[in-house]
């Protein structure tokens, strides 16, 4: 893959990429199907890829989803040969459709992560509340919860009021309620959910520490977060965001009326995350950087687990397939730097 940096304005660079004959082939295989099996595109498993698309979209339909799949996997390879991290990529623009069998050639602007350094390194020093205890009034309530799920609504005919009448939880109702899931006892049930709330405490009090130490680091941050890199991470949390309460079976017009907010809030409250994230991303880099830490092996199978619990050997297959290994690179140096963070910041804690 050639790739060549025609152009450079305001930190984002122009690139001119032509991919190999292989290359374009590839694209056109795996590349397609990526987006076959993305956009669930119906038809014989007989059938190339392309036909495929075209007898879902038609010609013309079809003709710009090949072209934009294929530029869609060809780029992270490209980027990966000139060492880019994107924060953000626009203005693609391709001199001619791609075509098997043929060189294929496509311009692209990215915006290349920068780096920033700190005004100081040395260890900080926070305070922070100590791990509150898991209460029988705790699980008390989950159990509650648990008899609110099966409640079951009466109404008395007379006066056409409602009345929310929950099973009383016992090792009986317990069998019959929850056959497959292990439990059969109050006991038992009692058991998970205080299991189940020690480990969400512990979590709690590490993501506590780990956020008093971020938040002095960022302190000692001054560079400045461009517009449009906190735009395109608005973009992305905006659009996981909808998926997240679609999957909850909720519209954006059902979540904006029942919170009394509209899409404008939300993506003003989201800016403010990107750029938290952002700013917190750019300090984790720069401490990797400053004290020479090293990724190893182990540290890639961390962040694949965090990346993909249970599944970490067809996630990093499809990492490489797709020119996506240095976000994993990315996330494991991240990891790194943070623990790094923790081992060696003065933690008081306050009882």
């Amino acid at each position: 893959m050639k790739v060549e940096q025609i152009n450079e304005i305001d930190g984002e660079v122009e690139l001119r990429i032509t991919a190999s004959v292989p290359e374009v082939e590839k694209a056109f295989e795996d590349g397609l199907q990526l987006f076959i099996t993305q956009y669930e595109i119906e038809g014989s498993e007989d059938e190339a890829p392309v036909q495929r698309i075209y007898k879902a979209l038609g010609n013309e339909e079809g003709r710009d989803a090949i072209t934009s799949a294929v530029i869609s996997f060809l780029l992270p390879f490209a980027l990966e040969c000139e060492e880019i991290i994107p924060m953000t990529s626009s203005n693609v623009n391709a001199e001619s459709d791609p075509k098997q069998g043929e060189e294929f050639t496509f311009s692209v602007t990215v915006l290349p992560k920068p780096e920033f350094e700190l005004t100081d390194y040395s260890p900080v020093e926070v305070s922070v509340p100590a791990r509150t205890d898991v209460t029988e009034s705790d699980i008390d309530m989950q159990v509650h919860m648990l008899a609110h799920e099966f409640a079951t609504v009466k109404v008395d005919p007379e006066t056409g009021e409602e009345e929310i009448i929950e099973p009383e939880v016992t090792d009986e109702w317990i069998k019959n309620t929850l056959q497959g899931t292990g439990v059969e006892s109050v006991e038992q049930l009692r058991s998970q959910f205080r299991e189940t709330s020690e480990r969400v405490k512990n979590e709690q009090f590490e993501n506590s520490k780990m956020s008093a130490i971020m938040a002095e680091y960022a302190k000692r941050f001054t560079g400045e977060i461009s517009e449009k890199m906190t735009a395109a991470m608005t973009d992305d949390m905006y659009e996981a965001f909808k998926t997240e309460i679609a999957n909850e079976g909720m519209t954006l017009m059902d979540f904006m009326l029942q919170q009394k907010t509209d899409e404008k809030q939300i993506r003003a409250s989201l800016a403010t995350q990107a750029e938290n994230q952002l700013i917190q991303g750019f300090v984790l880099d720069a401490i990797f950087r400053h004290h020479k830490l090293k990724l190893e092996l182990a540290d890639l199978m961390s962040a694949l687990g965090s990346l993909a619990p249970g599944d970490e050997e067809d996630a990093f297959e499809t990492m490489q397939k797709t020119g996506r290994v240095f976000l994993l690179k990315e996330g494991a140096s991240r990891m790194k730097a943070a623990n790094w963070l923790m081992e060696n910041s003065k933690i008081n804690i306050i009882e």
